[in-house]
């Protein structure tokens, strides 16, 4: 059972739920806050199986009502993924207009998750923000938000912030190590923080295309950056393909940073040994790698707002190769 884990891996968030559930004192609106790879999703999901299953307390998670939220086949029930692509004025006013009309459900209980929130576009927070301010009874938000930060202050004052916290990277990487190989099991460790969530991302296209793209670029920038860049363009994200878009590119600039993050504290301890001997010869290279960390957050937070993903790859090796003698 999924309450069985979030006790163990998230103990705060599961008694502040429980206590919430068993002395009927919910919030009208839930902000998940944390890193990714921590469970806010499968709790958000928890929580709204627990607003509607009969069993007091958390869902029993397997009756037929807690199968149909699980499968989002429950009528009272929105999700809205904002993970790839933002969340738009069009998908607020859409869920407004459906969660007008009297509920389907015979609980009566209307629930809506937003997921990555904090990619919205500015005119759907707007339109939310008066959603949360004039809540309905019977109705209950869960916002699920990676950075904090990035949300409206108007919109987190109006929910009830639940924060998340990562397991360390050790722990994730001792619980793979067996499972992947070594230099899967080391970047995945550091990008994610759950070991369901590292096993599914090493078996995705995205990630292993991510993975590609790292390697050659490497490689290649250490001679010569347009070689780099004509490499990203023609292998990576050329302009007529369809099939790798913003999650391969999240992943690259991620696999990136760590890389540049080991190569700026000198470390040479990571247990693959293509990564290490990649960490030696950047170690001798003349590169500002803080200006170079620098540009991969802005890169990314850029891509997070959704923009032309060849102009962004061109923009970013450009910019590397500004500070690189």
């Amino acid at each position: 059972m999924f309450k069985d884990i979030l006790r163990e891996q998230q103990p705060v968030v599961y008694h502040t739920l429980r206590n919430a559930l068993e002395n009927d004192r919910l919030a009208h609106a839930y902000m998940f806050s944390g890193p990714s790879g921590t469970p806010k999703k499968e709790t958000a999901y928890l929580l709204a199986q627990s607003l509607v299953c009969g069993q007091p307390g958390f869902a029993c998670e397997t009756c037929d009502t807690c199968e149909r939220i699980i499968h989002n086949e429950y009528a009272d029930m929105i999700y809205l993924d904002g993970t790839s692509v933002s969340i738009k004025k069009d998908d607020i006013l859409k869920l407004q207009h459906a969660f007008v009309k009297t509920g389907l459900e015979k609980t009566g209980k209307k629930i809506y998750v937003l997921d990555h929130a904090e990619n919205a576009t500015p005119d759907a927070l707007n339109s939310l923000l008066k959603f949360l301010e004039e809540p309905g009874s019977d109705m209950i938000a869960i916002l699920i938000v990676e950075q904090l930060d990035r949300a409206l202050p108007t919109i987190i004052s109006r929910c009830q912030n639940i924060p998340f916290t990562a397991l360390s990277a050790a722990q994730c990487y001792e619980a793979v190590q067996e499972e992947l190989e070594a230099m899967d099991a080391y970047l995945l460790s550091n990008m994610i923080r759950q070991k369901s969530e590292i096993m599914e991302a090493a078996e995705s296209e995205d990630y292993q295309h991510a993975r590609f793209l790292m390697k050659g670029m490497l490689e290649r920038y250490l001679s010569s950056p347009y070689d780099a860049l004509l490499f990203l363009q023609v292998e990576g994200f050329p302009a007529k393909q369809k099939k790798y878009g913003k999650q391969a590119m999240l992943y690259l600039i991620d696999m990136l940073s760590i890389f540049f993050k080991d190569s700026l504290r000198n470390s040479r301890k990571q247990p693959d040994a293509w990564y290490r001997n990649m960490l030696e010869q950047y170690q001798k290279k003349n590169m500002d790698m803080v200006a170079i960390l620098q540009i991969l957050m802005q890169t990314k937070d850029t891509l997070l707002r959704s923009v032309n993903l060849q102009l962004l790859v061109d923009q970013m090796l450009f910019r590397m190769k500004e500070v690189t003698k």
